[in-house]
């Protein structure tokens, strides 16, 4: 699978924590029963969206830097948290 095929998964968490997930879910309500602090989640992203949306949202302090995916989408890995999370 290369970057490009690759869809990516934002998972908030409450009280306030954020996750990236290589896994594929069928829809919202399988990543709620996985996540016992589910808040919401964005995606399925390509890792580009996915970028933007952090560059947008997070232009000082992101959660994630764009080092950080790419060494996680090259990675073995399946999640990863976010900075202060």
């Amino acid at each position: 699978m290369t970057e490009g095929d690759l869809l990516l998964h934002i998972v908030f968490l409450r009280p306030v924590g954020m996750l990236l997930t290589k896994k594929q879910y069928a829809s919202w309500r399988d990543i709620q029963d996985e996540y016992d602090n589910y808040m919401t989640s964005l995606g399925p992203w390509d890792v580009d969206s996915v970028l933007d949306f952090l560059r947008t949202e997070y232009p000082t302090n992101p959660p994630f830097t764009e080092q950080q995916v790419r060494q996680f989408i090259a990675s073995s890995e399946i999640v990863i948290s976010g900075a202060g999370c």
